[in-house]
């Protein structure tokens, strides 16, 4: 999970909602004035996550949505809230789509929003891939990371094979500088990972 700097929303789309009061979400998608306003907006939130899920960190393909952290069934009122809305991949497992089918409104207390914190400081990984809670947090913390972790499933065992392949990786290029690590690992996602090992 990476933190995710949110900047000033796309100006197309800040002024259909200011314009057209929007009251669904499919509104966006089927916006006459704008047609590709919806993949305008995604394009614009790749690139504030640095082309990656913000919840997995895993590269983003074209099939990627747009995915509402706080759930507008139960968020109405941030369901066009810039601050809310980050891509995520289709996976059933794993992900947005995983945390939207387990995820109770009381539950938002305790989970981590990449938007909203340094959260990076929650997470750590263990060699073969594995995510675990970072040392050193407040018991108030670990329990948000643990829950974090198992709201988005992050240990399912592709993602763990996944950031493995990356561990592996970095240490392959052992007699590289880390700058230069870097820039061999840049398009493989799970920068978080690239440095914790560096």
């Amino acid at each position: 999970m990476i933190s995710v700097k949110k900047t000033t929303p796309l100006k197309d789309f800040a002024d259909f909602v200011r314009r057209e009061n929007p009251q669904k979400w499919e509104d966006l998608h089927h916006n006459k004035k704008s047609p590709n306003l919806y993949h305008d907006t995604k394009a614009r939130l790749v690139d504030e996550q640095g082309g990656v899920s913000a919840y997995t960190e895993e590269p983003l393909s074209g099939d990627a949505h747009i995915d509402h952290f706080r759930k507008r069934d139960l968020f109405p009122n941030l369901t066009f809230d810039w601050n809310n809305l980050f891509v995520d991949g289709m996976s059933e497992s794993y992900g947005a789509r995983f945390k939207d089918k387990n995820i109770k409104k009381g539950d938002y207390a305790l989970l981590i929003s990449p938007a909203e914190e340094n959260v990076e400081r929650f997470f750590s990984y263990m060699q073969n891939g594995e995510i675990v809670v970072a040392e050193g947090l407040s018991a108030d913390d670990a329990k948000r990371a643990a829950f974090t972790i198992k709201a988005f499933n992050l240990t399912d065992s592709r993602l763990t094979a996944r950031r493995a392949s990356v561990i592996k990786s970095i240490y392959d290029y052992s007699d590289l500088s880390p700058n230069d690590i870097r820039a061999a690992m840049q398009g493989q996602g799970f920068r978080s990972v690239v440095e914790s090992v560096l």
